[in-house]
């Protein structure tokens, strides 16, 4: 049966249409531009008196989205909220079904959600919805309403809408896609920044003595977090070093890490000690803490003429020595974390390096190094790398290196791991 000059004209005039939304999905990418450059080409093109885009939410219930024409024209905003409760009305059987549907007269047919013409005012006859679904997965319905000159839509306009849906899932999932793109080029540049400023943070050179050995290794993991360490030369016969990690990853850790090591720089002075130091650190720190975050950190004071190492905990993992008389497990009496108290009860710990004497000081990083199958490499296997001897502070940070590595098996690192050791030769 041939077309009528009236039908064919209006046919060729739905896929003129499609054709203009392809070239919107091609051109635009943003969501505030397209989806309403969408539903205005769908409200011109199939002459109707309104166009709304729903959209599924995280509760898995339709919600308006945006809408062209009629009383709803260019709503987008909160204020505007129209949410239809999967399953009910036209809109929701759609979704359901993930069938296009034509609805004649909208108050004859029992699935017609009236509450939405009640909420705005506009008057519904003739619906056409289709679903909108990419992949598989459930997306949303286009629907247009009331046909200009016309009581109902027909077939033929059916027809023409079911790709109009189309069109819209694939521009929906085109921007989505492309969000997501932008999310993670927006996280990577912060990672990226956050390791800049960890980096321009950390010292550049150790201290070079002919009698004192220094080394360090600072690795950070997938995500950015907030280890530290820094050695000051406060005078010609006394070091100060720390070792620390700020809990939390990303911009936050990475930012309160170079305050936190600011701050430190300004409390070294010639002949504090450690507990003095960490007590004032520890002042400053609390109040400007983002809630939640703290600092785990080693503070100590070397004093070169006598070999002598003073050092005070806040909450951070236990140091090591290791010689040729074997490895120890220094027992500092510990703090709570800096920044969770105003105030810090803090002791001191004294031990004399001997010659060939290894002083390791490290992240929890390390301790919490895990293997495919989630096992720790832990204190035990931290001792078991340090029973051997060693020829240098390099030597040591090397095999601590080596083992851990051995250790993951290939498992990605979970957490950053930063490493300072130093001795007499």
């Amino acid at each position: 049966m041939s077309l009528s000059p009236v039908s064919l004209e209006r046919q060729l005039k739905l896929y003129k249409g499609l054709v203009e939304v392809s070239a919107l999905i091609n051109a635009i990418t943003e969501s505030s531009e397209l989806l309403p450059a969408i539903l205005e080409v769908a409200r011109r093109v199939m002459e109707v008196e309104a166009a709304s885009l729903f959209l599924v939410n995280g509760d898995g219930e339709l919600e308006l989205t945006y809408a062209s024409g009629g009383i709803m024209a260019g709503t987008s905003a909160p204020e505007a909220r129209i949410v239809v409760p999967r399953g009910r009305g036209i809109a929701g059987w759609v979704l359901e079904h993930g069938e296009a549907l034509l609805v004649p007269d909208a108050y004859a047919d029992p699935r017609f959600f009236k509450d939405t013409d009640r909420q705005t005012g506009f008057r519904t006859r003739s619906i056409l919805c289709a679903p909108m679904q990419r992949k598989g997965k459930e997306i949303g319905v286009l629907q247009v309403l009331n046909p200009i000159g016309r009581e109902a839509f027909d077939e033929d306009d059916l027809a023409a809408f079911r790709a109009y849906g189309d069109l819209a899932a694939t521009a929906i999932d085109k921007l989505r896609t492309i969000e997501r793109q932008q999310e993670q080029q927006r996280v990577a540049q912060e990672f990226a920044f956050a390791r800049e400023i960890q980096a321009s943070f950390l010292p550049q050179s150790l201290p070079s003595l002919s009698h004192v050995h220094f080394a360090a290794t600072y690795r950070p993991a997938l995500n950015v977090g907030g280890d530290f360490y820094d050695v000051i030369e406060s005078g010609p016969d006394e070091i100060y070093f720390v070792v620390g990690d700020v809990s939390g990853k990303g911009m936050p850790a990475a930012l309160l890490m170079a305050q936190a090591l600011s701050i430190l720089r300004l409390i070294v002075k010639p002949g504090i000690s450690p507990v003095a130091a960490m007590a004032r650190w520890n002042a400053m720190i609390s109040g400007h803490t983002i809630r939640g975050m703290f600092i785990t950190a080693m503070l100590g004071r070397l004093v070169l003429s006598t070999r002598e190492v003073e050092l005070c905990s806040a909450g951070h993992c236990h140091p090591f020595t290791t010689a040729q008389s074997g490895v120890k497990e220094i027992k500092i009496p510990g703090s709570p974390p800096l920044g969770l108290l105003p105030e810090l009860p803090s002791r001191s710990h004294t031990l004399t390096l001997a010659q060939n004497e290894w002083l390791v000081l490290y992240t929890d990083g390390l301790v919490e190094s895990f293997n495919r199958e989630d096992v720790p490499l832990d204190g035990v296997g931290v001792q078991r790398l340090l029973s051997r001897e060693f020829a240098s502070a390099t030597d040591v940070v090397d095999g601590l290196n080596r083992g851990e590595i051995n250790h993951r098996q290939g498992a990605e690192p979970h957490d950053d791991l930063t490493i300072l050791v130093f001795g007499f030769q």
